[in-house]
């Protein structure tokens, strides 16, 4: 999981209400297409600047849901999450695909403290983080950073569990947010950072429909050099496709055999 958290963009002097038109005249191009341009006091008839001719509304932010999965359950932080953290040593794989800040503050010792963990931010407006309970217990956390000016939001995750890991439950956990996501909270697009070297994670997002977008080459130093993260992102047209497919795999595994 990387975190690298959403950071809504300022909205322009126009951007108020929810419809504005913004197309003010259509003129033809030279092969005769149509141009939509917009005029400003400082540019006038400007730059030839395509647009879609209104604004959305921002995004509303509900309280943070529970989401059910068949195993796993997505659920708002509890004074037992820190005893079931306590009970699993650090693992620096696993830390370092939150990013490499960590390191430096990180003395080398095997288990987080009590205070370390139970020391708890106000989360910033926008900010959704669930706790990840399997069989009972915690096992890892999930945070969407919303941009409710932009319809997008930023995703990661991470499971502290080792035994656990491998068997889907990042999987699971992915669809169960992505769901909210796209259909509840009415985001256009989803996108995450991850370390180049993190195939698991990689073939985790690829499967749930997220699609490579690019690189940060060298982005961030760690202790055996300059390191690379993957950008990747799903809109919510390309979501409603696989969300049929894993429905008709699923459907199709349920059936009995002939």
């Amino acid at each position: 999981m990387v975190d690298t958290g959403g950071r809504p963009k300022e909205a322009s002097d126009g951007a108020i209400g929810p419809c504005l038109s913004l197309c003010h005249a259509t003129c033809p191009l030279p092969s005769g297409g149509p141009l939509h341009e917009t005029w400003s006091a400082s540019t006038g008839w400007g730059s030839a600047l395509r647009s879609v001719g209104f604004m959305l509304d921002r995004l509303p932010l509900p309280p943070l849901p529970m989401l059910q999965g068949e195993r796993v359950v997505l659920r708002e932080p509890r004074e037992s999450d820190v005893d079931d953290r306590l009970g699993h040593p650090i693992d620096p794989g696993e830390e370092d695909g939150y990013g490499s800040s960590w390191r430096r503050e990180w003395d080398g010792r095997r288990y987080h403290t009590r205070e370390h963990l139970a020391r708890q931010q106000p989360p910033e407006p926008g900010t959704y983080t669930w706790m990840v309970e399997y069989d009972g217990h915690c096992i890892g956390s999930a945070r969407l950073q919303v941009d409710v000016d932009q319809h997008c939001a930023t995703y990661a995750v991470g499971l502290f569990v080792a035994a656990l890991r491998g068997r889907g439950l990042g999987r699971e956990v992915t669809r169960l947010v992505l769901a909210w996501a796209f259909d509840v909270l009415g985001a256009h697009r989803v996108q995450l950072e991850v370390l180049a070297s993190n195939s698991r994670a990689i073939n985790c997002y690829l499967a749930c429909g997220f699609r490579w977008e690019g690189a940060r080459r060298e982005a961030e130093l760690y202790p055996d050099g300059w390191k690379d993260f993957i950008m990747m992102g799903i809109l919510r047209s390309e979501h409603a496709t696989q969300a049929k497919f894993v429905r008709r795999t699923d459907s199709a595994h349920s059936q009995p055999p002939p």
